[in-house]
């Protein structure tokens, strides 16, 4: 697969990007820890199981798939906690991530894309088409398809891929004896979501949901669940200042999307993604963490068990070597939505007519193919900076 030709593309200066790695940065807590769980507790591991010196000192050659320099890893979160058949719902990838390394400049684009968007005509698993939101894709077609219609949509290829559960985030907080998070701003959210809940109709009848989700259709337009079933939901709330959090306190601290006192926002929550994300990495590399042999292994063994990737034992040497010249301390990060301006990421919008879409909420790039987006990643990629 090519890369589009960029070469009359607008050059991005350190000005393009002031305010955009850091202000804009969405870190989906799943896909940086794993970059963070390859990149530095599996290293630990090898290293202490099998001999240093064959790693650490032997060819420093990055043995990795790469395309002009760079190596693409497709992030994937997903909540297999309360899905699947138990649950009668499918098991979804609702964190989607792409991490563009680059082997030569030693920097980190992550590539971030909404959920909601729409793949169109992709092959399902009895060789039939079918259309729906990307992250329904994985489920119904299976990783490779996913990746396939990641390239489509990016413009770029997809080297490796990458998926996590939220158990791995809240059995890492665990392990590591819970981690320091200092809470900038108190807010209460009183619509998070309670787990097990999400189809709970909450004694409401059948036929007056089916009733009012005619009228919505009918309307087009959206119904407000929280209004509807009030008992899938619960209150949280956080104090400003420092305190420590277990697994399923930083969970909610993370993922909290409707929070008052100006903690409802996408910028919000990034940013107290990022300060999780801090703490972490602070724990994972203290002496307390380095020194417990114990710890390492319980760490790498969750690694393990919640994580599927195909990132082989011959490639940990080179994500090793390569980790070295990272610093993660300056990742850029881009954002595909539909609320931005142009220049920043919106190149998608929400069709108001949803017939086509089977009536669900979708987004769409718009100017009705993906050449907009491609050449706008790429720009990132291979932009002066």
């Amino acid at each position: 697969m090519n890369y589009t030709d960029i070469s009359k593309q607008r050059k991005i200066s350190s000005k393009d990007l002031k305010g955009k790695g850091k202000a804009r940065l969405p870190i989906l807590f799943g896909a940086i820890l794993v970059v963070g769980t390859i990149l530095y507790f599996s290293r630990d591991y090898i290293i202490r199981a099998f001999n240093p010196i064959s790693i650490v000192g032997g060819s420093t050659k990055l043995n990795i798939r790469q395309t002009d320099g760079r190596t693409n890893i497709l992030l994937l979160g997903s909540d297999k906690r309360n899905l699947g058949a138990e649950s009668g719902r499918n098991t979804l990838t609702d964190t989607i991530l792409v991490a563009s390394i680059g082997n030569i400049d030693n920097d980190v684009v992550l590539i971030s894309l909404p959920r909601d968007l729409w793949v169109s005509n992709y092959t399902l698993k009895n060789d039939y088409t079918y259309s729906s939101k990307i992250n329904e894709v994985y489920t119904n077609a299976g990783i490779e398809e996913l990746r396939n219609q990641m390239e489509v949509v990016l413009g770029i290829p997809m080297h490796y891929h990458v998926l996590v559960t939220f158990d791995l985030f809240e059995n890492v907080m665990n392990i590591l004896g819970g981690i320091d998070i200092n809470v900038e701003r108190s807010f209460t959210d009183n619509q998070y979501p309670i787990e097990g809940k999400e189809a709970d109709t909450c004694g409401v009848p059948k036929e007056e949901i089916e009733k009012l989700e005619k009228e919505a259709e009918e309307n087009e337009e959206k119904i407000n669940y929280f209004s509807l079933f009030p008992c899938r939901y619960q209150t949280i709330e956080f104090k400003e200042g420092l305190q420590k959090m277990d697994g399923e306190t930083a969970l909610k601290y993370a993922r909290s999307r409707h929070g008052n006192n100006r903690e409802g926002t996408d910028f919000a929550r990034s940013k107290r993604q990022q300060n999780l994300i801090m703490a972490i990495k602070n724990k994972a590399l203290s002496l307390e963490t380095l020194i417990n042999p114990s710890k390492l292994k319980d760490l790498y063994d969750q690694y393990a068990s919640n994580v599927e990737t195909d990132i082989d034992i011959s490639s940990v040497q080179s994500f090793f070597l390569l980790s070295q010249r990272l610093d993660f301390e300056k990742v850029i990060s881009i954002v595909l939505d539909d609320r931005s301006d142009a220049n920043e990421g919106g190149l998608l919008y929400n069709p108001t007519n949803a017939t086509l879409y089977r009536n669900q909420y979708v987004l769409v790039p718009q100017t009705g193919d993906f050449s907009q987006i491609h050449a706008y990643v790429q720009k990132y990629l291979f932009g002066n900076r």
